[in-house]
């Protein structure tokens, strides 16, 4: 006969973050906490709330260099983010001494994708919260399994297009022969894809967007898991730098265990090595890369000897 011992959950929370500018240098990751919300009426047990976020910047700096100088912390108290930091984009452009050229405020954006963790230790409730603009990827595991895979705001996706349409926002989709697959470790295959033209004015691989004097669509996508304080979680934020030069179905398992650091290493790896595409040889160009960055935020049980 053996006694039932039951051993208490020590739950360590840790965010951490990692970004290699390889390419354009317009990656930005953040990683912070805020104490109040807009409409959040504290309760006892509530602990302030962990902040996730990566920005992945495209066409002249403006629009990241302004993101980067922004008090984050202060829109992310907004019950609105996304649009408290597309209007301090609007009022910097607008309030500037000299008219900046209307191609450069066009050309230039960036996406974001962040995560809010709302923590009560006393009901031992857990809240994930999550929004995006773009194509830079949200994936949530909770006790190993994965829960969620933000979808990908492309001309490729057939409901992005329908919601233009609805909106009655100017574009076209135009076809590229450009794009790529990863097969496997060593493999690459082609993967041709869209444009859309917005306005007759960008043309873009994504159809949500930061900046871009708002002709693009800049509402968020949101969606919300509930869990508890005593799961195991990971919250993984990466630009398409990263996401692009995965394969789901071959790095699932690393993405379970690899630090932002391991994930945004095995990204510029890949960029960078040779890859055998039709029976030859191929590696990209020095151009053709892109940054790579990676935020995590998780909960895990410091008695699993898994950990």
């Amino acid at each position: 006969m053996c006694d039932f011992v039951e051993v208490e959950k020590q739950m360590t929370i840790y965010s951490e973050s990692a970004a290699k500018q390889i390419c354009a240098k317009q990656d930005a990751v953040f990683f912070f906490k805020i104490d109040e919300e807009e409409g959040w009426m504290k309760e006892e047990g509530d602990q302030p709330v962990d902040v996730i976020v990566v920005f992945d910047g495209h066409g002249p700096d403006l629009v990241i260099d302004m993101i980067r100088d922004f008090n984050l912390e202060e829109h992310f108290k907004k019950t609105e983010p996304v649009e408290s930091i597309q209007q301090a984009i609007d009022k910097n452009i607008h309030e500037r001494p000299f008219r900046i050229d209307e191609k450069i405020v066009n050309r230039s954006g960036s996406t974001i994708s962040f995560a809010k963790i709302y923590r009560n230790i006393v009901t031992k409730k857990m809240l994930i919260h999550m929004e995006w603009l773009g194509d830079s990827p949200i994936l949530v595991f909770v006790n190993g399994e994965i829960l969620f895979s933000s979808e990908i705001h492309s001309p490729s996706n057939e409901r992005e297009i329908e919601i233009l349409k609805k909106r009655g926002i100017p574009f076209r989709i135009v076809d590229t022969d450009f794009g790529f697959k990863i097969l496997n470790e060593e493999c690459i295959g082609n993967n041709p894809g869209k444009y859309v033209i917005f306005d007759e004015k960008i043309q873009m691989a994504f159809t949500r967007s930061l900046g871009h004097g708002r002709i693009t669509y800049t509402e968020s996508q949101k969606h919300i898991i509930e869990c508890n304080t005593d799961d195991e979680v990971k919250v993984l934020i990466f630009s398409d730098g990263v996401g692009d030069i995965l394969n789901m179905n071959m790095d699932v398992e690393r993405l379970k265990t690899y630090s932002a650091q391991e994930i945004v290493d095995l990204a510029e790896h890949r960029w960078k090595q040779t890859w055998k595409y039709e029976n030859e040889s191929f590696s990209f160009e020095n151009n053709e890369y892109d940054d790579c960055s990676c935020v995590i935020w998780g909960q895990k049980n410091e008695n699993n000897p898994e950990n």
